[in-house]
């Protein structure tokens, strides 16, 4: 196939396809600061942040730190959260579709009593939830240091539901050397996928076309 019908073709499948919109303002940090998050430390508003919460710059590749650290500026007594509101508009026959990246790291002894980060969603109402929509956690607690992806479809349960929150948590632990961890978070992701793959618009139907007579006539030309 020459470029011309494969340009058309990539058009075609352009036109088909869509582009999926992340739902979570500035999930990845793009903007490199904490706009569309709250950060809360020990359940209050922490809008100084100091040490407890931090951007990391790596040439313009941005992602967030939340810390539990004493030595470094830290003002929790026990715990830290990054927080924000979530938009699960979704329409019909689509689903939600959560990701993003973690890391946990530090100096504590990885004890039950040792520091410990969670995940989850919360209402309004205090309730918090796995992505089943059962009450649990995204993540349960843990004090084992690591990094990983989260990825998981969301419950229908949550489609067009107000009044929720994703909420990154790290809690102080309680031995001689619980007094310093780091939990890094990027590109946090909320996709509207469609349950249903829809027929391609006719745009993309008569580029398809196009591109098969083009190639049928070049062929043709070929065996003159």
């Amino acid at each position: 196939m020459k470029t011309a019908p494969k340009i058309l073709t990539l058009l075609c499948l352009l036109f088909a396809s869509g582009a999926h919109a992340n739902l979570i303002a500035n999930g990845g940090f793009e903007s490199c600061n904490f706009n569309g998050w709250d950060t809360y430390t020990d359940s209050d508003v922490n809008t100084v942040q100091s040490g407890d919460f931090n951007i990391i710059n790596n040439a313009g590749d941005c992602q967030a730190e939340i810390n539990i650290d004493l030595n470094n500026g830290t003002t929790a007594l026990y715990a830290n959260t990054l927080s924000t509101e979530l938009d699960l508009s979704v329409a019909a026959n689509s689903q939600l579709w959560l990701s993003f990246d973690w890391d946990f790291s530090g100096f504590d002894d990885g004890s039950e009593f040792a520091d410990v980060f969670f995940v989850n969603f919360i209402d309004d109402l205090g309730n918090i939830t796995g992505a089943d929509g059962s009450l649990g956690f995204l993540i349960d607690p843990t004090s084992a240091y690591g990094s990983g992806t989260f990825s998981m479809m969301l419950d229908s349960s949550f489609n067009n539901q107000p009044g929720w929150f994703l909420d990154f948590n790290l809690e102080a632990g309680y031995t001689p050397d619980s007094y310093s961890s780091t939990l890094l978070i990027d590109n946090v992701t909320l996709l509207a996928i469609p349950t249903e793959v829809p027929a391609p618009p006719m745009t993309a139907l008569l580029l398809l076309g196009s591109a098969a007579l083009f190639s049928r006539r070049k062929q043709s030309n070929r065996t003159r």
